[in-house]
């Protein structure tokens, strides 16, 4: 079997030949959960794939705009195009084959488990090599995939793309049998896991050759940040508020969406009044009506730097209405309110005194006076505060009650990815943080569990309980080198609403 260049795919191979090692000796629990959690980081790394793909992909929208004349592109896009169809039906092959080894193994299992019986060996058997030989077939559907994009690629470039690419189906012996060396007597969470690899090698082969197209009509560095590439146009007005007191000014920011700071082809007419973008493409409109409804209307023109050539952009629909004066209920974070944290409201009424308002709410409790209020709730749904004065209803004003967002797991205050390996030896425990979350809101880590692959060694797996890593853990850990691969799964945590939850796991590869 030849040797993949790539470090990823390297690594990949090396764990599930790893794994395989381990279970001509015995298939154990943990094997199988390790067979589990590889497939589960197989496929999140898939959905990472994907969006490299589909980011290379663009960047031929992106060249036809910059050179609508080159005929290159559209020859290089549609062998690109050409390779993305045969990948999508590939993938949809191995999809296929992996709810087929399900049903083989039992069905679907429980409690997180793929399929009910994960170490059938007679199911991987039977379906890829015996019977049904699937295992063949997708043999003889990688080899079709490969000979036809390699009729895309230039004949001088054939050979160093080949040997980038992670797919292969050389078997480990010369003479050998590739189906039986994959899916022979293997368990079938085992098979499970190398139909998701196979994915994933068909993902990486796809994407590496959409960036080997376009490298045959340009450079990414041509398409830098600073040069501003248009390729949607839609005319946008916003606004604080589209209904507003008598007195107040009404404020209003037109502007057309994707615009630069280069702004002198770009003219702004907003209900026959001739507008000028500032120094972020952004123009704005004010005017201070009576009571009733108004509408704003105008177009935004774009002309061609190069041609001169000028395309109107027609505002969409928008109307304003001033109002009478009227009690308001303000969030002064946000317009929810969250269980578990004091939640700040402003509350005031047109032509009364904050001090002579009267403040209650459904769901909930409600503190404070002359204006500033804390809200606190218990119970998911809607509530609803009425604000009164002087014998008057100004209003009930209706808001939603959530829990607070999930936090993300932190080791060296990182959610994953490369580490260097002392600083990884240094750190002592997990952390759950509340990210981009304006309130001060505090998550404790109750539990989590650490499955430790060293490079070409085999794989532990330890549990802790609380934020700091036990004594297995910082074991594993002391013995951290680059390669090694560690991941932080099942982090059950609590916040400030005392409700338990389990957050999503994180993964670090040692540097």
């Amino acid at each position: 079997m030849s040797i993949p260049k790539e470090n990823r795919q390297q690594m990949i191979n090396l764990m599930y030949l790893v794994l395989t090692a381990l279970l001509a000796l015995n298939v154990s629990a943990e094997i199988l959960n390790a067979f589990r959690v590889i497939n589960k980081s197989l496929e999140g790394s898939n959905k990472l794939l994907d969006v490299n793909s589909h980011v290379s992909y663009k960047a031929f929208e992106a060249k036809k705009l910059k050179e609508p004349g080159n005929a290159q592109i559209g020859i290089w896009q549609g062998r690109a195009d050409k390779t993305l169809e045969m990948s999508k039906n590939l993938q949809d092959y191995i999809a296929e084959l992996q709810k087929g080894i399900i049903q083989e193994a039992g069905g679907p299992g429980e409690e997180g488990a793929p399929m009910k019986r994960q170490d059938d060996l007679d199911a991987s058997t039977r379906f890829f090599v015996e019977e049904k030989k699937k295992g063949y077939e997708l043999k003889k559907k990688i080899e079709d995939f490969k000979a036809e994009f390699s009729k895309l690629v230039e004949p001088a470039d054939l050979q160093n793309v080949l040997d980038k690419l992670p797919l292969n189906t050389e078997p480990q012996k010369k003479n050998g049998d590739w189906a039986r060396d994959n899916f022979y007597q293997m368990p079938a969470i085992a098979s499970m896991t190398m139909l998701t690899k196979q994915l994933s090698d068909v993902k990486a082969t796809e994407g590496l050759l959409v960036s080997y197209f376009f490298s045959k009509i340009g450079s990414s560095e041509e398409l830098k940040p600073d040069e501003i590439v248009f390729n949607a146009f839609s005319a946008q007005i916003t606004s604080p508020t589209a209904y507003i007191l008598q007195g107040e000014k009404f404020e209003a920011n037109v502007f057309l969406a994707a615009t630069s700071s280069k702004n002198d082809n770009v003219s702004i007419n907003v209900n026959g009044a001739a507008l000028r973008p500032d120094d972020k493409g952004v123009a704005h409109y004010s005017a201070t009506p009576g009571v009733g409804e108004y509408e704003l209307h105008g177009n935004i023109s774009l002309k061609n730097p190069k041609t001169n050539a000028v395309t109107n952009y027609p505002l969409p629909p928008f109307k304003y209405t001033v109002a009478a004066p009227f009690a308001t209920v303000s969030p002064t974070k946000m317009n929810v309110f969250y269980i578990g944290v004091p939640n700040p409201v402003q509350v005031s009424a047109a032509g009364v005194a904050n001090n002579k308002l009267n403040v209650s709410m459904s769901n909930g409790s409600i503190t404070g006076s002359a204006g500033k209020y804390e809200v606190r709730v218990t119970t998911q749904g809607t509530t609803n505060v009425t604000v009164a004065a002087n014998g008057k209803n100004y209003g009930n004003f209706p808001f939603r009650v959530k829990l607070i967002p999930n936090p993300i797991a932190k080791v060296s205050g990182m959610p994953g990815g490369r580490i260097n390996a002392a600083v990884w030896r240094a750190q002592k425990g997990v952390i759950a943080d509340l990210e981009n979350f304006d309130f001060d809101a505090k998550f404790e880590v109750l539990s989590f569990n650490m499955f430790y692959q060293p490079k070409l060694q085999d794989p532990g797996i330890a549990s802790a309980s609380g934020p700091y890593f036990s004594a297995a853990m910082l074991g594993f850990i002391s013995k951290a080198k680059p390669g090694d691969i560690f991941y932080v799964e099942e982090i059950k945590v609590k916040g400030p609403d005392g409700l338990s939850r389990k957050i999503p796991g994180i993964a670090f590869k040692i540097d």
